[in-house]
């Protein structure tokens, strides 16, 4: 019989927070049969080392050079042999009821997908004395295209049909690359949205994200705002414009135009552009889901385009008051991108 599930972890010197993430997963799997499978992305030195001190043995342990998150993740997905599976950053946890609700929803459901709400705490002292504090709700669908592009949790919040998963990647029209690495959740999303597939939402936050002194990818909303364009970018150029494909083409869109309300004011305008211009491309026109009562109702009059500039005059704010990078960094960051 394969595994009920397969936790993929990847970690590139860590350090030994890694070892509440392994503690939850342990608590976790009681009464389950689950392979855990940790990628070491090139850590010095090397994750094994770390392992053999807190005396963790995974079910299998993969060493390559490093190579970035996303090709980290396809390592573990290749070698998972389980029914289901998980990515779990190494710095994250899991509730102790998360696999059993999640792969008992899935079953109940017959879904491809289920993902739960997620909670945060700080990394430090005993793990029976952390205290995870709760985040709003995710939003709940079944329609497995808009729990990709709309939903979008964090990467350690769904749990995923192995077999479904691993044909997706199999048949990816976005071809992975490094520039996909600091959001290689979005890259998998993205692929998969065209497919079609059942999503179960677990209710309360199984999912939790854990704070430390380390650096996180999260650090730099930047950063991880051009990866996201250069995903939804490449999707615009190699998503097939088939039926199949067109709600999916219409929500990258629509998430394109949205992204670009919420920037700040005074941000890059190639950045903001490029955002409009993939709504142009994807998903041109009026739709309820581009903003709310006041805004349908300025679209009515102008149109949604200008309907949106004249209301990011008033509503967005200050780039100063939210920046984590100079100009100079941004700008290296937005032109390693392909033309759009």
């Amino acid at each position: 019989m394969p595994p009920d599930l397969s936790v993929i972890i990847p970690v590139y010197n860590r350090g030994e927070v890694i070892r509440y993430t392994l503690e939850s997963v342990r608590r976790a799997s009681v009464g389950l049969n689950v392979e855990t499978i940790i990628v070491d992305d090139g850590s010095s030195p090397p994750t094994a080392e770390l392992l053999a001190r807190l005396g963790w043995t995974p079910t299998r342990l993969i060493r390559q050079a490093n190579q970035g998150l996303l090709f980290a993740r396809l390592a573990g997905l290749a070698h998972a042999t389980g029914r289901n599976v998980l990515f779990l950053d190494s710095d994250d946890l899991v509730g102790s009821d998360k696999f059993r609700l999640q792969l008992t929803a899935m079953d109940t459901a017959d879904a491809q997908i289920s993902y739960t709400d997620t909670a945060r705490c700080t990394l430090e002292g005993d793990y029976d004395s952390l205290t995870p504090t709760p985040d709003a709700p995710a939003r709940e669908t079944t329609d497995g295209t808009e729990f990709c592009i709309v939903v979008q949790p964090a990467p350690h919040s769904p749990i995923f049909r192995t077999a479904w998963l691993q044909q997706v990647v199999g048949n990816a029209f976005i071809p992975p690359s490094p520039l996909y690495n600091s959001v290689a959740e979005i890259w998998f999303y993205h692929n998969a949205a065209p497919h079609r597939s059942c999503a179960i939402h677990v209710p309360r936050a199984h999912s939790i994200i854990g704070r430390h002194p380390g650096i996180r990818l999260t650090d730099h909303w930047e950063k991880l705002g051009v990866a996201s364009l250069a995903v939804m970018e490449a999707f615009a150029r190699h998503c097939p414009d088939l039926p199949e494909s067109a709600r999916a083409r219409r929500l990258v869109g629509e998430k394109a135009f949205r992204s670009w309300r919420a920037l700040p004011r005074d941000f890059s305008p190639e950045f903001s552009e490029r955002l409009v211009g993939l709504w142009r491309r994807l998903a041109p026109g009026p739709s309820p889901a581009l903003g709310g009562r006041g805004f349908q109702a300025l679209s009515r009059l102008t149109g949604p385009e200008r309907a949106a500039r004249m209301l990011r005059r008033f509503q967005a704010g200050s780039y100063k008051r939210c920046r984590t990078m100079s100009d100079t960094e941004f700008a290296h960051l937005l032109h390693a991108l392909p033309p759009p």
